[in-house]
Order: C-alpha cells, then sequence, then structure tokens
C-alpha cells in the first residue's frame, strides 16, 4: 500500500514540475510577444521613413539639393550656409537628418537593411553629391560624428550590394563642384 508521505512526495513533484512547465510556457510566451512588438516597431519605424520619403514636399527638397551647384566649400557656404540661406538650411538640414535617422534605424536593428534597400538610390546619391561638404563641416565644427549614420549606411548599402551581386558606384554626374569654365 502507498503511504501517504509518498503520495504527498509525489503531489509536491508534480507540482514543481506543473510549476516549472507554466514558468517555461509564460517565459516563450513574453519572448514572441517581445518578437511581434519589435516586428511591429520596425514595421512602424520603416513605414514613417517610408511616408516621408515619398511626400511631395520631401521629393522636391530632396531633388532641390541635389541640384545645387558650387565651385569650392565657401562657395558653398555662400550659398546655401546658415547664414546666408536659411531656407536652404533648412531644407538641407532636414534631409540629412532624416538620411542619419533612417542609418541609426539600421544600426540599431529597428530597421532591417534589406527591406530598405530599395531606398538606395536616395541615401547613395545624397551621400556622394555632399561627403565632402560634409568631412569639412566635421573639421571645422569640430563635430567628427557628425552624420556618421549616414556614412554608416551607406557602407553597409554598398556592401550589402556587393554581397547580392549589385554593386554600386556614384554616377561622375554627383560630383560635389561644379567643374570650372
Amino acid at each position: 500500500m502507498i503511504e501517504i508521505s509518498t503520495i504527498r512526495d509525489l503531489v509536491t513533484i508534480f507540482g514543481v514540475i506543473a510549476g516549472f512547465s507554466y514558468y517555461v510556457l509564460t517565459v516563450r510566451n513574453a519572448q514572441r510577444n517581445q518578437q511581434q512588438q519589435l516586428e511591429a516597431r520596425k514595421a512602424q519605424f520603416f513605414s514613417q521613413i517610408y511616408s516621408w520619403f515619398i511626400q511631395t514636399e520631401s521629393l522636391v527638397e530632396y531633388m532641390e539639393i541635389l541640384n545645387w551647384e558650387w565651385t569650392d566649400y565657401d562657395d558653398f557656404e555662400k550659398k546655401y550656409g546658415s547664414d546666408n540661406n536659411l531656407r536652404g538650411y533648412a531644407v538641407r538640414t532636414r534631409v540629412w537628418s532624416t538620411i542619419d535617422m533612417l542609418g541609426k534605424y539600421v544600426r540599431d536593428g529597428l530597421v532591417d537593411l534589406d527591406l530598405i534597400y530599395p531606398m538606395i538610390y536616395i541615401t547613395l546619391f545624397q551621400w556622394f553629391k555632399w561627403k565632402d561638404v560634409i568631412e569639412e563641416q566635421r573639421k571645422r565644427y569640430y563635430t567628427p560624428l557628425y552624420l556618421e549614420n549616414w556614412e554608416y549606411l551607406v557602407n553597409e548599402f554598398i556592401k550589402y550590394g556587393e554581397k547580392i551581386g549589385y554593386p554600386w558606384t556614384p554616377p561622375a554626374t554627383l560630383s560635389r563642384y561644379v567643374p570650372d569654365q
């Protein structure tokens, strides 16, 4: 015959097993929920960036600054710097900051590179147009990390493009300065 102490021990063991099983299921469920929240957050970040990029005003601003021309950095500052062209400065800063934020999202894993790769032209064309200006501003204003996430994004896009068989080199028309006439 089974003794009461044996039954008590079995009940305790089954209780511990049930409690542990419940704990494991709860942790797995929490992990699944966290993963779903992360995926939803990634989709939200992508949606925000994409909606910004396809707005008429954003596209006009993007093309406006892409078509700016200057002969050297001082000429650039005279034409488009914050001291002489507040609107130009604001438009440029808005476009640059948005792309830099996209780079931060990629760097932090909030947006997957393969998801935004179709936007490659927006970030690469702008970067190669402005790279020397940005580097000069980093020196002049002692901000070595200025727009570092954008630069990171460009480098990741280039690596990703090579990996999937679409290497990218900037067209000659994106040179930063207008050739001397």
